[in-house]
């Protein structure tokens, strides 16, 4: 149903970091929509870090000719050098969470050319896209002309085949790139040339299978409608097995300032006494103690699917006329408990998304609330980058 092939990206030209003595983990970054304005600020001072084409520096239209212009002059000077021969390539990446302990995950995709889908028959997705960021996105592309970071895809893979033929062909023979980012998490790339009989076994594969959108949808959609503009068919994408040990799915948990939303709590959800250990669907502090969320109706004119899902029923009952602007949002529960205190409110605690529940909604083509599933860790930006008018 995907076609998959070999490209021929846009890298760094190691030869080039190596003579200035700069480290591969200083030109990487995280993808533009988890950038902070600090970490942008301390990303810009990093010579040749690509948040210089990711997340440009300047106001309105200034920033994308800035990027245009640090695009020329690092492909004039060959900081930026495209692969001569095409290959899919292997990424592993090796990261802790929680942040900073000693409890490690290894997460395996693949960096392929993945043909396009607008009408979204093959591809796709769980959430729905806003206006604003399209905008952006569009204008960084049609200004470039190149794919800066690619969209995070998910292929379905029951038995591990997948998975298990990705790590099998994650040998040191094939390895094109390692490197420790700066929070010593480990990254390493193999390349995968034309013409192996596993490659073709992976293209296959895919090829019989639909992929879902797990992460990057604005991104995807406005490569999409730029392709269509130049008439042409196949974006950057990452892919990885839905059954990858690594791949971890977070949950988004809930505050807001000031206690008068209990008031509209006490309209939809009886608030009872929690034992401390078990895990409830929605947990609510507010005022120090921790209580159940419990429905007291039913959900009305909501697919069955998506009626017992917590970020659902919260988006359909007290957060229904809120803006996403008046909602913290954070992965850890006590970075919305001390929002809760800093600010007199209240918090919601939720579980997080699983597979099950995620392909369920996807394969029925329904879409999650924003800011339901944070499919953690981002695919690092700066490893690949792809002209998209070949």
């Amino acid at each position: 149903m995907t076609e998959i092939k070999e490209f021929q990206p846009l890298v760094y030209n190691l030869e080039k970091l190596n003579k200035l003595k700069i480290d591969f983990r200083d030109v990487v970054c995280p993808p533009y929509d988890v950038i902070s304005p600090q970490q942008h600020r301390v990303l810009l001072r990093r010579k040749y870090n690509f948040v210089n084409l990711e997340l440009p520096k300047g106001k309105g239209d200034e920033k994308y000719k800035n990027a245009k212009k640090t695009l020329y002059l690092w492909l004039r000077s060959k900081i930026l050098i495209k692969q001569k021969e095409p290959a899919v390539y292997i990424y592993q990446h090796k990261f802790s969470y929680p942040e900073e302990t000693d409890k490690f995950y290894t997460r395996a995709g693949i960096f392929c050319l993945v043909s396009s889908d607008l009408e979204y028959k093959t591809i796709l997705p769980h959430e729905e896209t806003k206006p604003k960021p399209l905008e952006d996105r569009l204008k960084l592309i049609s200004t470039l002309n190149i794919q800066t970071s690619p969209p995070f895809f998910l292929v379905e893979d029951e038995d591990k085949k997948f998975y298990t033929r990705i790590l099998d062909l994650a040998n040191k023979k094939f390895l094109f790139l390692e490197f420790k980012d700066t929070s010593g998490n480990e990254h390493k790339i193999y390349r995968i040339v034309s013409g192996m009989k596993e490659l073709n076994w992976i293209k296959n594969f895919v090829k019989e299978r639909n992929l879902y959108i797990a992460d990057g949808h604005h991104r995807y959609k406005v490569i999409c409608e730029y392709l269509r503009k130049i008439k042409k068919q196949y974006l950057m994408g990452y892919i990885c097995s839905l059954s990858d040990e690594g791949l971890l799915i977070l949950p988004t948990h809930r505050a807001v300032a000031g206690k008068y939303i209990i008031e509209e709590v006490k309209k939809f959800f009886d608030i009872l006494e929690w034992d401390g250990r078990t895990q409830p669907k929605i947990l609510f502090y507010c005022e120090g103690e921790f209580k159940v969320l419990k429905l007291k109706h039913k959900l009305k004119n909501v697919p069955k699917i998506l009626s017992d899902l917590p970020y659902v029923v919260l988006n359909e009952t007290i957060f229904k006329n809120f803006s996403k602007e008046q909602i913290f949002y954070h992965q850890e529960m006590k970075g919305v408990v001390s929002f809760a205190d800093k600010y007199n409110g209240c918090a919601f605690i939720l579980p997080p998304v699983s597979k099950e529940e995620f392909l369920q909604v996807v394969k029925n083509k329904l879409v999650f609330p924003p800011k339901t599933t944070y499919f953690y860790p981002k695919v690092i930006s700066g490893v690949f980058c792809y002209g998209l008018d070949e």
